[in-house]
């Protein structure tokens, strides 16, 4: 068998056995859209007496208001770029006021309220909702969403494997022509 015809085949039995073996990266985000967690939209804290209306996380919220389930989403507190992603996100806290807390962060009234509408202290551990009408004023706490888009890329090492193979095999190939010459 001649020198080139092995390395090819070498290069296609790396190949053959790295693959499927390779892993994807976690999927590309995408900007999706923001949210102000005292948006005109936001269930008010004190129409539904006395539990509350329904409270959410900050990946919930975005899920509520874009689509999707809260996993496929990532929220930050900086802006619109996906390099500057924090993984937090504004909360207003009943009877305290806005803070920000990871994008998962779940204090809920008996596991799900943003409440009691009465009787509440001001205190930071109190029940917390990435979107309700309470504390907060609209246009300043704002939460930004990044959707997992569904599409995997390779792990760089991936990359550099199918890049050495292909240049290896060019090498290879070229080195075979010039001897046949």
């Amino acid at each position: 068998m001649k020198e080139s015809s092995m390395k090819h085949c070498l290069v296609v039995l790396v190949l053959a056995v790295a693959l499927p073996f390779a892993s994807a990266s976690s999927a590309a985000l995408m900007y999706v859209g923001y949210w102000d967690v005292a948006d005109p939209n936001a269930p008010i804290w004190s129409e539904t007496p006395p539990d509350g209306p329904l409270a959410y996380t900050g990946q919930e919220a975005a899920a509520l208001l874009f689509g999707g389930s809260a996993s496929d989403y990532s929220i930050s507190t900086v802006d619109d770029t996906v390099a500057n992603i924090n993984n937090m996100a504004w909360y207003d806290i009943i009877g305290y006021g806005g803070s920000i807390f990871a994008e998962n962060y779940s204090n809920k009234y008996l596991g799900q309220y943003y409440g009691p509408t009465s009787g509440f202290g001001s205190d930071i551990n109190n029940a917390a909702s990435a979107f309700v009408r309470d504390n907060l004023t609209q246009g300043v706490e704002r939460n930004y969403a990044f959707k997992d888009d569904g599409v995997n890329v390779p792990e760089p090492s991936v990359w550099s494997l199918l890049l050495a193979s292909l240049g290896g095999f060019v090498w290879a190939r070229r080195r075979s022509q010039a001897t046949a010459r």
